[in-house]
């Protein structure tokens, strides 16, 4: 599978999102017939990672925004994934229905994060695992310099808007032992928990922002959107831009290899029903 992981994830630009994406697919541990949730979908970025694995999976996508909802069944094909809009605080699935769970960069968003854990929990299978990713409380200084100082020396942060940097749309950030106790809280047996990228470019965070921004407005060239839509991992000589901008994060990432930290943009666990 690595060869197959590494080429899913050729064209992704957001070094956190790959090392989170590569994780993911590591701990599923997948196997054939794997009936498999994607909770919190959004435009199903992990669901068509899935449906590239050359396994027999059931994939079931599920998120509250309709646009999101679209934009997954447009990208993926209905026989590889169902997409359905949904709450995860009240999920329309029977006791059991799944293997595997993945709930990334979610529970960050939800109001009554105790209430969507016990739904996960409920409709995963004995023994089923379930993969959870958010951002870490104590995030690396360089992933978000203004909020990291304004919360060291001030106590706040910026809630709203560009600036809000790591804060946007979160209700409330988790240091790894607040996530554990909660996972434990509900039932779940936790089977490993890791900090990934602790070394990132100066306001990573931002960067990313105005990347997407720009992303979504089109206002790149049509030959640079391909090489960096991580939809995409085609392996077609990339534009000079696109080639350096890949080596240039690329050989940045390699830090968190070569000088591994306590620190991480995310928190990684592993927990079993």
């Amino acid at each position: 599978m690595h060869d197959i992981f590494d080429n899913l994830l050729l064209n992704v630009g957001d070094m956190a999102l790959k090392r989170r994406a590569r994780r993911v697919l590591q701990e599923l541990q997948l196997k054939d017939n794997d009936k498999i949730l994607d909770l919190g979908c959004g435009n199903g970025y992990y669901s068509y990672l899935l449906s590239k694995i050359p396994l027999n999976l059931k994939i079931t996508g599920i998120d509250s925004h309709l646009n999101a909802i679209e934009d997954a069944k447009a990208l993926i094909p209905k026989e590889k994934a169902t997409f359905i809009i949904g709450y995860a605080e009240k999920l329309p699935f029977h006791e059991g229905a799944f293997d595997k769970i993945i709930m990334s960069e979610i529970i960050e968003h939800v109001d009554d994060d105790i209430k969507v854990l016990k739904e996960a929990k409920r409709v995963l299978k004995k023994g089923g695992i379930l993969v959870l990713t958010t951002p870490n409380k104590n995030y690396p200084f360089l992933w978000d310099p203004i909020n990291w100082i304004l919360e060291h020396f001030f106590n706040f942060h910026i809630k709203n808007g560009y600036f809000a940097g790591i804060w946007n749309q979160h209700l409330r950030l988790y240091t790894p032992e607040e996530l554990k106790k909660k996972l434990e809280q509900v039932g779940f047996k936790l089977f490993s928990s890791e900090l990934l990228t602790g070394w990132c470019l100066p306001f990573n965070h931002h960067l990313l922002n105005l990347g997407c921004r720009l992303l979504y407005y089109k206002k790149l060239n049509t030959g640079l959107l391909q090489d960096i839509n991580k939809f995409n991992n085609s392996k077609n000589k990339k534009t000079n831009l696109a080639r350096s901008l890949f080596w240039f994060i690329n050989t940045f990432d390699k830090l968190n290899d070569i000088f591994p930290n306590n620190s991480g943009v995310s928190i990684f666990i592993t927990a079993v029903k």
